[in-house]
């Protein structure tokens, strides 16, 4: 059994052995590789192909200042996930965020995390993922004209529903699709680092002469900037979400961020190199699609189709993973009774969270948006103060359960250097975007009113329950499944 603190019980060592191979349960079948796999196929998505330009724009125009905040926001995102590897090593429950704050601070919340995760900022960025994808393949195909709104919304509905089967089918398919997706997004960016050092041996340097003069710099733009370089290095706590299907998790969790993040590093630089051999940083600033107008200029209209593709195979693998993710936190919050009992429930003849993967297609509804990006950027800021949350268990379980086995743990200077980091970034975004954060802010408490009306077991509406045991059973026979039938934690 796993307490209210978090320990958990003897019964699983956490390296894969599976004594009841019979019974219905989510494997463990995620090695080292597969969470490399699913690290790089998360993190390198649409962002280092967009957020050049952000990143510029907070660095005040400035190349070299652009390039220490992308390497300080690479240090600030590897210190959060390392941080948060010991939570998932302490907790060995799936459900990242959601797990960790249900564990420390209790199911309110919990909840509002959940709320805001689950059903704004998850949904939101994934929509963005689908509409990048179906942009990117199209719009060679359109170049003299606008590409028709209805072609992205149908080609956008054809890959979500693709990625929705493939989890839905097996979680081993899954973890290939990122393997080979992850492969793929590498591949574009070596064509793009190629083509750069072969820009940097024609003498293309003109860019990178006086990279730090800056005339006058804005501090209000700092938070711009970080908050870019954030998002292009996001995606990490796929990893810390699925701590319940990774073998040996105490090595191959914090193994697989360490390698990860160091090669995803050095390719957003050397990406960011190669961006600055051809295009200006005033192109770059005013540009909303950076590896589109370099692929243009490096190889020709007849080839840029190329970059084109492999963009859309990044955000595709991205997406995957985000499914992947998504699906297990709401798997683990509806275990925990925050979520519909249905959610909680694995396919008998597949081992998959299917009700859990079928409920992203509910995603549909956020195609309807056309400014998606906004909302993302809105809630940014309470991402960040969620995650400032969640981050300060770990000196609170360091002080209150200090005897509590730490198979991995991390030196306390990383997970307060990271704090602090988040602390900062949400104090400036809150200085220079007062209201809009502010508003920000409310939008998440309306959790709270949804949480005692649904979820509080003494105060949610009593006519709920029928309603729900009769849906839960229809949907059960439906999709052929049951609760999980061994603890895998």
């Amino acid at each position: 059994m796993t307490s209210r603190n978090g320990v958990a019980g003897d019964h699983d060592d956490g390296k894969g052995n599976d004594e009841h191979s019979d019974k219905v349960a989510i494997p463990r079948h995620l090695g080292l590789f597969g969470c490399i796999w699913h690290l790089v196929g998360l993190i390198i998505g649409t962002g280092i192909f967009i957020s050049p330009t952000g990143v510029l724009r907070g660095a005040g125009g400035s190349v070299g200042l652009s390039f220490i905040l992308w390497i300080v926001c690479a240090i600030i995102q590897t210190c959060g996930a390392l941080s948060m590897a010991e939570l998932a090593v302490i907790m060995k429950k799936s459900g990242g965020d959601f797990t960790f704050i249900l564990q420390a601070w209790g199911p309110l919340m919990a909840f509002i995390r959940l709320w805001v995760l689950e059903m704004i900022i998850v949904p939101s960025g994934g929509a963005v993922m689908i509409m990048t994808i179906s942009s990117y393949l199209l719009t060679p195909f359109f170049q003299c004209e606008e590409t028709p709104v209805v072609s992205l919304r149908l080609l956008g509905v054809f890959f979500l529903l693709f990625i929705v089967v493939i989890n839905c089918i097996s979680v081993r398919l899954a973890s290939k699709l990122a393997g080979v997706l992850s492969i793929t997004k590498i591949v574009g960016l070596v064509i793009i680092i190629i083509t750069g050092l072969h820009n940097l041996t024609k003498g293309k340097t003109e860019h990178f002469d006086d990279s730090f003069d800056v005339a006058s710099y804005d501090i209000s733009l700092l938070p711009t900037g970080l908050l870019s370089g954030l998002w292009a290095y996001s995606g990490w706590s796929v990893v810390t979400s699925i701590s319940e299907e990774v073998k040996n998790p105490a090595r191959n969790i914090p193994l697989s961020i360490v390698i990860s993040m160091s090669m995803i590093t050095m390719v957003y630089l050397m990406a960011n190199v190669a961006y600055f051999t051809l295009l200006s940083p005033t192109q770059i600033l005013t540009s909303t699609a950076v590896a589109a107008d370099y692929s243009v200029q490096a190889l020709g209209i007849s080839w840029s189709w190329l970059i084109w593709l492999f963009v859309a195979m990044s955000a595709l693998g991205s997406f995957n993973s985000s499914i992947f993710r998504s699906s297990r936190v709401k798997f683990s919050s509806a275990r925990e009774g925050h979520l519909p009992e249905i959610l909680s429930m694995v396919s008998i003849s597949r081992n998959t969270p299917l009700p859990a993967i079928l409920s992203c297609v509910l995603l549909l509804v956020y195609l309807i948006e056309d400014d998606i990006i906004a909302l993302v950027e809105y809630l940014g800021f309470i991402d960040v103060v969620f995650e400032s949350v969640t981050i300060a268990i770990v000196p609170y379980y360091r002080w209150k359960y200090p005897d509590i086995p730490r198979p991995y743990k991390v030196p306390l200077v990383i997970a307060f250097l990271y704090m602090a980091a988040l602390v900062f970034i949400a104090v400036m975004a809150l200085y220079a975007h007062p209201v809009r954060n502010s508003i920000a802010l409310l939008t998440a408490f309306i959790a709270i009113p949804v949480y005692y009306a649904m979820v509080h077991p003494k105060y949610k509406l009593k006519c709920i329950r029928p309603i729900s045991v009769k849906t839960t059973r229809f949907l059960q026979k439906l999709f052929y499944c049951v609760r999980q039938e061994k603890k895998t934690f």
